[in-house]
């Protein structure tokens, strides 16, 4: 956004941002098989998609570009130093009205070009090769069972407690004339080295810079993994988030030096909900309690709850969970959740589905609707 604007991913937050260290992107990429079966790919340096974002950039492609549902993915990087594009957050954060006006305004200017964006790169489709390979960066340390302060000496004696996922997928474009277009890599690491008030698109936004800018001809483009329980440390610093920007690209350099699996065959998508039931909320004097509660979730929730049963409606048990899975031939097989997908589910499906000769498994978390 233009100016300052209210910034997403801390809660604390108490002003609006205060200049820019590094533009934010949307980038997209289309694939097409052999036989024209296509998906399209977009990454976007913002903390959240929202389901209702989600939903009206999917049925316009869908109208527009002829694109169903299953075959646009929609991953948000997680930074947290750019805009809040949750509307229901304007109430519940308390969000100046000059901010939450304008908030309203770049969802729906953010819609129109991520509708445009998907266009763009259908209509600039050129014949190329696909090739994975897979890269290893060890700055992602589980937040749940590292103390922060402790990380340097436990990493120093080779005894930080995972689970955690260090590896670095990368999907690499040729065209024909050898020249790589595009890069497509991933990792499973909170994108919160910092928590200023300048935008950026924190570690992940300076290594697709960094790779950018030894490539110029090359498009990079960051999948956030199933990072909700890792985090970039030791953080806080901006020489810290170079650095942690650097070692990603690093990453993927070094994969680009070495040996690649052809991607081939049919391209094929497929998405469903999994249905979330949500636990019973407190009764009403439980809730008129935590509505005063020192615990500003707790205030939040009790509120929004206690605000929904006086307006005489219904609160959902149940909550959809977007699942997608773009296969690619038999050599890669992508599977895309919604949500803040902790690390877990990545090393649970990278075992369940792993199997000899069979495809590489690639996991996204913050995909196609970031809730929670």
């Amino acid at each position: 956004p233009e100016g300052p604007y209210w910034m997403g991913g801390y809660a604390s937050r108490d002003r609006p941002s205060e200049g820019t260290l590094q533009d934010l992107h949307a980038k997209a990429i289309a694939i097409d098989d052999a036989k024209g079966s296509r998906v399209v790919l977009v990454t976007m340096d913002l903390l959240v998609i929202s389901r209702d974002l989600a939903q009206a950039v999917g049925d316009r492609v869908a109208q527009e570009h002829k694109l169903p549902r299953s075959r646009l993915l929609l991953n948000c990087s997680h930074t947290h130093c750019g805009p809040e594009v949750r509307l229901y957050r304007e109430s519940l954060h308390n969000i100046p009205k000059v901010y939450a006006r304008k908030m309203h305004a770049y969802v729906k200017e953010l819609e129109d070009k991520l509708v445009q964006l998907v266009g763009k790169a259908i209509a600039n489709q050129v014949p190329a090769r696909l090739d994975f390979a897979q890269g290893l960066a060890t700055f992602a340390v589980n937040r749940r069972n590292n103390a922060q302060k402790e990380v340097p000496r436990l990493r120093a004696e080779g005894k930080l407690k995972g689970p955690f996922d260090h590896s670095v997928p990368v999907l690499r474009v040729t065209t024909a004339d050898k020249k790589v277009v595009a890069v497509l890599f991933g990792y499973a690491c909170h994108n919160t080295t910092m928590g200023a008030y300048q935008t950026s698109g924190d570690y992940a936004g300076f290594a697709q810079q960094y790779l950018e800018e030894k490539h110029p001809e090359t498009l990079a483009m960051f999948m956030m993994g199933a990072g909700g329980d890792q985090n970039p440390l030791p953080r806080r610093t901006l020489e810290l988030l170079y650095q942690h920007g650097r070692a990603l690209a690093d990453a993927v350099e070094e994969t680009l030096t070495g040996s690649f699996r052809a991607v081939e065959g049919q391209v094929r998508a497929a998405r469903a909900d999994a249905a979330l039931e949500f636990q019973p909320h407190a009764d009403k004097e439980a809730l008129k309690k935590q509505a005063d509660a020192k615990n500003q979730y707790q205030r939040w929730k009790a509120n929004y709850i206690l605000g929904e049963l006086a307006a005489g409606r219904t609160l959902s048990r149940r909550y959809g969970l977007p699942v997608q899975v773009l296969a690619f031939g038999d050599d890669v097989l992508l599977i895309a959740i919604g949500g803040e997908t902790v690390v877990d589910y990545a090393l649970r499906a990278k075992k369940q589905y792993k199997r000899a000769g069979g495809p590489a498994i690639w996991v996204a978390g913050y995909s196609n609707d970031v809730f929670g």
